[in-house]
Protein backbone atom coordinates (compact mmCIF):
# COMPACT_ATOMS: atom_id res chain seq x y z
CA UNK A 1 0.00 0.00 0.00
CA UNK A 2 1.41 3.46 -0.83
CA UNK A 3 1.54 6.17 1.90
CA UNK A 4 -0.13 8.50 -0.65
CA UNK A 5 -2.92 6.56 -0.97
CA UNK A 6 -3.13 5.04 2.70
CA UNK A 7 -6.05 5.62 4.88
CA UNK A 8 -7.13 5.93 8.43
CA UNK A 9 -10.75 4.87 9.37
CA UNK A 10 -12.17 7.42 11.73
CA UNK A 11 -14.73 5.26 13.18
CA UNK A 12 -12.24 1.63 13.55
CA UNK A 13 -9.03 2.99 12.96
CA UNK A 14 -8.55 -0.16 10.66
CA UNK A 15 -5.75 1.79 7.45
CA UNK A 16 -7.18 1.12 4.20
CA UNK A 17 -7.03 2.42 0.58
CA UNK A 18 -10.22 1.77 -0.41
CA UNK A 19 -13.76 4.14 -0.57
CA UNK A 20 -15.46 2.47 2.11
CA UNK A 21 -13.73 0.93 5.11
CA UNK A 22 -13.39 -3.00 4.35
CA UNK A 23 -13.96 -3.82 8.07
CA UNK A 24 -16.81 -1.28 9.14
CA UNK A 25 -17.97 0.03 5.51
CA UNK A 26 -17.78 3.39 6.68
CA UNK A 27 -16.63 6.44 4.52
CA UNK A 28 -15.49 8.46 7.25
CA UNK A 29 -11.49 8.63 6.83
CA UNK A 30 -8.54 10.58 7.21
CA UNK A 31 -5.57 10.63 4.49
CA UNK A 32 -2.12 9.91 6.51
CA UNK A 33 -0.29 12.21 4.48
CA UNK A 34 -2.39 14.82 6.88
CA UNK A 35 -0.08 13.73 9.80
CA UNK A 36 2.89 11.65 8.09
CA UNK A 37 4.97 13.71 5.64
CA UNK A 38 5.76 12.65 2.37
CA UNK A 39 8.53 13.29 0.16
CA UNK A 40 8.11 14.78 -3.27
CA UNK A 41 10.84 12.02 -4.75
CA UNK A 42 12.33 8.68 -3.74
CA UNK A 43 15.22 8.84 -2.12
CA UNK A 44 16.52 5.81 -3.62
CA UNK A 45 16.97 5.41 -7.84
CA UNK A 46 14.64 3.04 -9.12
CA UNK A 47 16.36 0.26 -11.32
CA UNK A 48 14.80 1.07 -14.93
CA UNK A 49 14.13 -2.07 -16.78
CA UNK A 50 16.41 -3.22 -19.59
CA UNK A 51 14.92 -2.93 -23.25
CA UNK A 52 13.93 -6.15 -24.59
CA UNK A 53 15.96 -7.15 -27.23
CA UNK A 54 15.28 -5.75 -31.02
CA UNK A 55 12.26 -8.45 -32.35
CA UNK A 56 13.61 -10.62 -34.85
CA UNK A 57 11.87 -10.89 -38.48
CA UNK A 58 9.56 -13.21 -38.88
CA UNK A 59 9.74 -16.10 -40.93
CA UNK A 60 8.19 -14.76 -44.34
CA UNK A 61 10.66 -12.29 -44.49
CA UNK A 62 13.80 -15.19 -43.32
CA UNK A 63 12.22 -17.00 -45.80
CA UNK A 64 12.24 -14.29 -48.59
CA UNK A 65 15.72 -13.12 -48.14
CA UNK A 66 17.10 -16.58 -47.93
CA UNK A 67 15.24 -17.38 -51.58
CA UNK A 68 16.73 -14.29 -52.91
CA UNK A 69 19.93 -15.14 -51.49
CA UNK A 70 20.18 -18.42 -53.02
CA UNK A 71 18.48 -16.92 -56.27
CA UNK A 72 21.71 -15.22 -57.07
CA UNK A 73 23.98 -17.85 -56.36
CA UNK A 74 22.25 -20.33 -58.87
CA UNK A 75 22.14 -17.28 -61.08
CA UNK A 76 26.07 -16.96 -60.66
CA UNK A 77 26.81 -20.33 -61.13
CA UNK A 78 24.90 -20.77 -64.17
CA UNK A 79 26.51 -17.76 -65.65
CA UNK A 80 30.36 -19.13 -64.18
CA UNK A 81 29.13 -22.61 -65.52
CA UNK A 82 28.30 -21.11 -69.08
CA UNK A 83 31.45 -18.95 -69.65
CA UNK A 84 33.90 -21.62 -68.50
CA UNK A 85 31.78 -24.23 -70.74
CA UNK A 86 32.04 -21.80 -73.69
CA UNK A 87 35.70 -20.76 -73.06
CA UNK A 88 35.91 -24.93 -73.22
CA UNK A 89 34.13 -25.34 -76.37
CA UNK A 90 36.33 -22.68 -77.75
CA UNK A 91 39.49 -23.99 -77.48
CA UNK A 92 38.64 -27.61 -78.38
CA UNK A 93 37.38 -26.31 -81.66
CA UNK A 94 40.35 -24.04 -82.25
CA UNK A 95 42.87 -27.87 -81.89
CA UNK A 96 40.35 -29.25 -84.54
Amino acid sequence: MQLRSARLCLDCEELHDQEHCPVCASEAFAFLTRWVPVDDRPREQRRRPTPPPPPRPNGMKRLARGGAFALAAVATGRWLWASTHSQQSQKQEEKK
